[in-house]
């Protein structure tokens, strides 16, 4: 027996409400378990972001509260929870490198954890020390409050949002935010970034700056990457090419006006990107040009609310959002091939490399239970997870009344009418 054979989920999904749940996607029925049951949950312990370690043996969390919790589905136990207070705001990435724990927070810093030379740098300090007059070292200040000032001012409003970390040279990681550019950094000399993006032109009508707001990043492959933008610009960077700016430029555009793009992944052409937007639109980008409409190449259908999250494997994507859904596609069909409800609200979604969903994994009845049962063991503070669940657990039922109703209504007519009165 293989170590494919004795695992029980081919996805993991994390939820806002602090929960991690083992799916199995398979062609008998779909399965999923709440890996820990817990009594009293807060919105402290939302999963922010999750990600694989060194390989698939276990999975990094990192919690609103700062707090990074590992999971190994071997051993089916939480090996460690650890404190990683830095900065401030909710931990928006998380990675392993050289058998030490990476985090990234809202507020910028980037710190390694259980490091033998213990470092960490500030993407958005970086972005600040190099722009405006501090960017020039001849530049005379009156004192250092004036300069430390000036900082500050032009610190306010910058966030990071997204950290990624290559799958293929662990020691390779970006970084973007609100106002704050795509950034790669190597983790063996981490002391200045080895690229470092620029903005595009100002627009050529009314010259006005273009806003900056990465939203998430995608390796393509370790030189290639892209990102999406709240702001819905799509952008291809190559770090081999020489030019700060993006080689290639797509704007998400609906109805007149730009789509804020939430999540992306890397395709399974190295020209493509899977992108999901805040009003749950979904679609398939191509960076070449005369394939689709202005790039857009394919839209896929189903999602309902924001996408937070999408993972690939193979040719088969995932989708996390608000809608409470995880659903798998094929990356060449618009509908989504497998779909489950999960009763929370989702932020990440990891699959495994191997995924398939017509494989069927080993099914454990004692340990793996169908559906969401636990959810009904917990409790929720502040907070509407249970909002709306009957609605949808209602909707077949209404479904079936309906089509009662409507036999009662056709044999109704076929009695004569003297029995009938």
């Amino acid at each position: 027996m293989t170590a494919d054979d004795e695992r029980d989920f081919n996805v993991f999904v994390g939820a806002e409400t602090g929960i991690l749940k083992g799916v199995n996607i398979n062609p008998k029925v779909n399965i999923s378990k709440n890996i820990h049951n817990l009594k009293n949950l807060s919105k402290d312990l939302e999963i922010t972001c999750m990600s694989y370690g060194e390989n698939e043996d276990e999975i990094m969390m990192g919690l609103r509260n700062q707090t990074v919790k590992i999971y190994e589905p071997k051993f089916k136990a939480f090996a460690e929870c650890i404190e990683t207070k830095a900065g401030e705001g909710p931990l928006v990435g998380i990675a392993r490198f050289d058998g030490a724990i990476l985090t990234a927070v809202e507020s910028g810093t980037v710190k390694f954890w259980r490091y033998k030379e213990p470092f960490s740098f500030d993407p958005i300090d970086t972005e600040v020390n190099n722009s405006g007059k501090l960017k020039n070292p001849n530049n005379e200040w009156e004192n250092e409050e004036e300069k430390l000032s000036h900082a500050s001012e032009l610190k306010a409003g910058r966030l990071l949002t997204r950290m990624r970390q290559d799958k293929t040279e662990k020691n390779i990681i970006a970084t973007g935010g609100k106002e704050n550019d795509l950034q790669v950094w190597d983790l063996n000399s981490p002391k200045e970034p080895v690229f470092r993006a620029k903005n595009v032109a100002a627009d050529q009508l009314l010259q006005l700056r273009i806003p900056v707001w990465v939203s998430d990043v995608a390796f393509i492959s370790t030189s290639i990457l892209a990102t999406c933008s709240r702001h819905g610009h799509i952008r291809l960077y190559d770090t081999r090419s020489g030019k700060r700016r993006p080689v290639v430029q797509l704007e998400w555009e609906e109805k007149g006006e730009m789509e804020a793009c939430t999540a992306i992944a890397a395709g399974t052409d190295e020209n493509q990107v899977i992108v999901g937007s805040s009003q749950g639109k979904l679609a398939l980008w191509d960076f070449r040009k005369g394939k689709g409409d202005k790039g857009l190449f394919r839209k896929y259908k189903g999602c309902v609310g924001a996408i937070k999250d999408i993972g690939r494997a193979g040719g088969y994507f995932s989708t996390a959002g608000l809608d409470r859904f995880l659903r798998i596609y094929d990356v060449k069909n618009k509908r989504p091939v497998q779909k489950m409800y999960l009763k929370s609200r989702l932020n990440c979604v990891l699959m495994t490399k191997d995924f398939d969903p017509e494989k069927a994994i080993k099914e454990k009845k004692e340990e793996v239970e169908v559906g969401d049962g636990e959810d009904s063991d917990i409790e929720i503070i502040e907070d509407d997870e249970n909002v709306g669940d009957d609605v949808w657990n209602g909707m077949e039922e209404i479904k079936e009344k309906a089509q009662k109703r409507k036999n009662k209504d056709v044999n109704s007519s076929k009695v004569p009418l003297k029995k009938r009165q």
